[in-house]
C-alpha cells in the first residue's frame, strides 16, 4: 500500500462565499469547482471544500504561514473572514494570529 496524496477538507456552509474567500484572501487556485466539493491549491497543498450546510464554526488545525502577517490579517478581514486573535508571540522568533474564514472555520496564521 502507498499513499500517493494527503490533503485538507474543510465543511462550508456557502460554496461560493468560501471560494471566493480563499482565493481573495490568500491567493488559492481553483482545480475543480461544483456545488457540493471544490479543490484549492494553496502553497502548493490541495485544499478542498465540502459543502455541509449543517455544519458548525470549528478550530481546523490548519496552519499557514506567511511573509507578512499583518498584511494578510487584513486580506483575510477584507475578504469576509476575522483576525480571532490578534498576533502575539507564541515562543522565540514564532509569530502567530489566529483567524477564521466566512464559514468560521479557524485556523492559524504564521509570520514566515
Amino acid at each position: 500500500m502507498a499513499v500517493t496524496e494527503a490533503f485538507f477538507a474543510l465543511h462550508v456552509a456557502d460554496m461560493v462565499r468560501a471560494t471566493a474567500f480563499y482565493v481573495d484572501a490568500l491567493g488559492a487556485s481553483v482545480t475543480f469547482a461544483s456545488a457540493r466539493w471544490s479543490s484549492l491549491t494553496i502553497a502548493g497543498v490541495r485544499v478542498a471544500l465540502f459543502l455541509d450546510p449543517e455544519r458548525t464554526a470549528t478550530l481546523v488545525g490548519l496552519h499557514f504561514v506567511v511573509s507578512d502577517l499583518t498584511t494578510t490579517s487584513t486580506a483575510i478581514a477584507r475578504a469576509g473572514g476575522r483576525v480571532i486573535a490578534a498576533a502575539i508571540d507564541a515562543a522565540p522568533g514564532v509569530v502567530i494570529a489566529e483567524v477564521s474564514d466566512t464559514e468560521g472555520n479557524a485556523f492559524t496564521l504564521r509570520q514566515a
